[in-house]
């Protein structure tokens, strides 16, 4: 059986992540805005569930399709830039190995096409 990089990292990669993750881009004046008015929980926890699936754990994503959730926000490639570093920071910060956020942000890249619109 392969080991996953939810198996290796736990909570750290999942919850971990969507916490660390969200910390940093509220405070980012950049990105900040495009979080107005939303339920930040309920976001953390589609974020979580999405980073469980995205690294081999259970499928307990209940949010809406990628494009759908990202429409109208005009989210352009430079944002989405912005967001993989702070991915990769705060991947760092939970002590994920480097060739795993590798991993993480290849994966995450691939719906780079569903997110970026503007």
């Amino acid at each position: 059986m392969e080991t996953t990089l939810y198996m290796k990292y736990g909570s750290r990669v999942t919850s971990g992540m969507a916490e660390c993750l969200y910390d940093r881009l509220l405070v980012d004046p950049q990105l900040a805005p495009f979080f107005e008015g939303v339920d930040m929980d309920r976001l953390r926890e589609h974020v979580s569930d999405f980073l469980s699936v995205l690294t081999g754990g259970p499928d307990m994503y209940k949010g809406r399709d990628l494009r759908e959730a990202h429409q109208g926000y005009r989210i352009s490639a430079a944002h989405f830039d912005m967001l993989m570093a702070h991915i990769a920071a705060a991947a760092t910060e939970l002590g994920i190995e480097p060739d795993d956020i590798a991993a993480i942000a290849a994966a995450i890249r691939s719906f780079e096409v569903d997110v970026v619109s503007g």
